[in-house]
């Protein structure tokens, strides 16, 4: 159980990354390395958002 949780931890955390790195480069025109570090930070939140729920 330990080891699915963990998979889908890191697929929530790769999709919302992904997502957010398109939406804040496309929809908002901030620049490349800005849109990774705002995308980074976004994914992690979600994802211990993810984990402390559990």
């Amino acid at each position: 159980m330990q080891r699915k949780r963990a998979i889908i931890g890191i697929l929530i955390f790769a999709f919302v990354t992904i997502l957010s790195y398109l939406l804040f480069h496309e929809l908002f025109h901030l620049g490349e390395g800005l849109s990774v570090v705002f995308a980074l930070v976004f994914g992690a939140i979600v994802e211990f958002m993810y984990q402390k729920r559990g």
